[in-house]
């Protein structure tokens, strides 16, 4: 990979200034204004700026308010349907686990709230959240230690110039209820402090059915401009959330042919495959600080530091194997009791503008820190008498058995990062970036002395070429480096080194694009390869791996935006070729594909304003998924599906209502919505079937 070659071709490049000049920067806008249209450019890229992404040489996808709301969407993996460079890897019910380009996820790195990390395993709420990012391909030099295929980041709602008051009411089959305030406004005469605050209750049912949950959610946020210089953000939430915990299912085997073949298919939001005891519990709090400083017109000063905590009792119900007739064979209930999560983190970078013999510059430097605690490690085992997946049995409670204490694992991560975009006429310019990450690992058994498990630094470089012949129209190359988090052998999977962590990972990607906006449509396309280790289950010596490499060659189309005033669009289409190569451990599977990657994937949702009739809209959903290896041998395919989804919206002026509508999987088409994740090739998890909800939004 030549990494220090290029790691130090890049950082001559930074610091090739000699001289300050000036240019305009725009500043950031004190107070939010509502929801944008589903076309969304401005993001921060934290090392990169705070930038239009036509200026980026990297692949970035955004999804507002307005896409969530028209959708209901309660979860990241209902709205980042909508990108078909992200595949569902859905472990049951508990929480959203989702790939980007093929590869999983960091649990405990790969999500951001307004680009700090959070807390691993939280079931992140939307209603406080503007916009989703998604920053594909390698991102350490964005945000540090991080998943191959990218990262999301969770930009909240901000305070409006005018007060407000929304009130959303919404029922769903299966006895789904929902209730949601968000409220705001100035808190002063001259608009220079603001406030935002959301709440929401969602119950589903009474923990006897497949879907069941209960939780309440409250946030705030507030802007204060202390001075034409000072510019602070506050913002908090709280989550408190039971749900019913549902397992993959097992697969079958063929009695005529002895091979293994998927499960008989089961609509697990209406049937219960754990136990209605079984609940996983978190709590989760999010807070965060941000103050941004200008010197001048040209350079400005940003800080931010954020807490973020999870603490989770989980119980993962499993069905190893069920047979045609749907008798469950195989089957136990992991817990893994009181477990606590913990991160803190906070960057700090100067960003401006400069000039040097004609050439100008954009320069961000900065540092960030990351400590993230766990306490967790633990598990016991219990029955899981399920007895058949169409008519299943339940218990009562057990007496849960004395475990010990968890083990204690503290994670460091500090970096310093500087990137600078070299203008050098008014089409063509490059980026270059580097950081440097300090990576530090250590854990504390119980009665057991402090053991360091990772002491090791990286450079993550990207390089970026752009030429843009105007403003609406964008070609770019880049090359980037990553560094993240390894995967934890699953527990549960009876490998010999089970619960055990696989150690930091490298990344590498190339990725060549164009972008194009007209008439408020942004249309991208980009060409990649990512690469990294494969991790998974060697059935051979029983141990969960790092081995060969996983390569995954792709081609992304994207259309958003509004085609007319009555029409608005969020169009997706991928083309992946993934590989497995260069494996020695288990050389049987070189030149297969990993799991759980489709070839093909593509979705559409359109939103239409009757012309004639401005009140009434109405919206279509269709979302495919090519056809997916359910495991790295390639024993068994998972087949392509199609769902469809149905909307209507109505605005009730009288009443200063919104009214919607919404079926998805309106044909209550059967489909495997994964196959598993982060080496569990043991199940599939079924998808959902026919849901109807209706909701009533009221502004004041």
């Amino acid at each position: 990979m030549k990494r220090s070659l290029i790691a130090a071709s890049t950082l001559v490049g930074l610091i090739s200034s000699d001289s300050l000049a000036s240019q305009e920067i725009e500043k950031v806008e004190v107070i939010g204004t509502r929801a944008p249209l589903y076309s969304t450019r401005d993001i921060n890229a934290s090392a990169l700026g705070s930038k239009d992404t036509q200026l980026l040489p990297i692949s970035i996808q955004s999804f507002s308010e307005a896409l969530i709301a028209n959708q209901r969407a309660k979860t990241l993996g209902e709205i980042l349907a909508n990108d078909a460079s992200v595949q569902n890897t859905s472990i049951g019910t508990v929480f959203d686990l989702v790939s980007l380009r093929g590869f999983q996820l960091d649990w405990t790195n790969g999500l951001r709230r307004d680009g700090l990390a959070l807390a691993p395993y939280q079931d992140v709420p939307l209603e406080n959240i503007q916009r989703i990012d998604v920053i594909k391909g390698p991102s350490s030099l964005v945000s540090g230690f991080n998943n191959p295929g990218g990262t999301i980041n969770y930009v909240t709602k901000r305070p409006t110039q005018a007060r407000f008051f929304d009130v959303t009411v919404e029922l769903k089959n299966r006895a789904s209820k929902f209730l949601h305030l968000d409220f705001g406004g100035p808190l002063s005469n001259n608009k220079d402090m603001g406030y935002r605050f959301n709440a929401a209750f969602e119950k589903n049912g009474d923990f006897t059915g497949g879907d069941d949950l209960k939780r309440t959610f409250v946030s705030a946020a507030f802007d204060w401009q202390l001075s034409d210089q000072l510019f602070v953000r506050l913002d908090s939430d709280f989550q408190d959330k039971k749900t019913v915990s549902q397992p993959l299912i097992g697969l079958s085997t063929d009695p005529s042919t002895g091979k293994t073949i998927l499960p008989p298919y089961v609509d697990t939001s209406e049937t219960l495959l754990g136990q209605p005891w079984a609940l996983y519990e978190t709590q989760t709090f999010n807070s965060a600080l941000r103050a941004d400083f200008w010197f001048n017109d040209q350079w400005q000063w940003v800080n931010q530091v954020a807490y973020s905590s999870n603490d989770r009792f989980t119980i993962f119900p499993d069905i190893y194997s069920v047979n045609q007739a749907g008798d469950v064979l195989s089957s136990a209930i992991h817990v893994t009791p009181d477990e606590e999560y913990q991160t803190v983190s906070a960057h700090t970078f100067v960003k401006g503008a400069f000039q040097t013999k004609g050439i100008e510059h954009e320069l961000v430097i900065g540092l960030s820190a990351r400590e993230y605690q766990s306490k967790d490690g633990r598990w016991f085992e219990l029955t899981n008498p399920v007895g058949n997946i169409f008519n299943p049995t339940y218990t009562e409670k057990p007496n849960y058995p004395d475990y010990p204490d968890a083990n204690v694992t503290d994670t460091s991560e500090s970096s310093f990062f500087i990137t600078n975009t070299l203008h050098f006429n008014d089409v063509f310019y490059t980026t270059l970036g580097l950081r440097h990450i300090q990576y530090d690992k250590t854990q504390r058994a119980p009665n057991s002395a402090r053991v360091t498990l990772d002491d090791r630094s990286f450079n993550t470089p990207m390089l970026g070429i752009n030429y843009n012949p105007s403003d609406t129209l964008a070609f770019y190359l880049s090359y980037s480096e990553g560094a993240g988090e390894g995967a934890v052998a699953v527990i549960g999977s009876g490998a010999i080194n089970e619960g055990e962590s696989l150690g930091p990972q490298e990344s590498e990607q190339i990725e060549a694009g164009i972008k194009y906006q007209h008439a408020g449509i942004n249309y991208t396309a980009a060409l990649f390869q990512v690469e990294k280790m494969l991790e998974y289950h060697n059935r051979n010596t029983n141990y969960f791996v790092q081995d060969g490499v996983q390569s995954h060659q792709g081609l992304e189309l994207n259309l958003s935006g509004e085609i007319n005033a009555h029409l608005s669009t969020v169009t997706s289409v991928t083309f992946m070729n993934p590989t497995l190569d260069e494996l020695g451990g288990d050389n049987t599977i070189n030149g297969n594909r990993p799991a759980n990657v489709p070839k093909f994937q593509a979705n559409t949702f359109v939103d239409y304003t009757i012309p004639s009739y401005q009140s009434l809209s109405m919206n279509v959903g269709i979302f495919h998924v090519g056809e997916r290896e359910q495991n790295v041998s390639n024993t068994l395919t998972l087949p392509a599906y199609t769902r469809v989804d149905l909307g209507l919206k109505y605005q009730l002026s009288a009443l200063n209502a919104t009214v919607r509508l919404r079926v998805e999987n309106v044909f209550d088409k059967q489909y495997w919505l994964s196959g598993g994740a982060k080496g569990i090739d043991w199940g599939v998890s079924p998808g959902r079937g026919r849901l109807i909800s209706a909701s009533t939004t009221f502004s004041f």
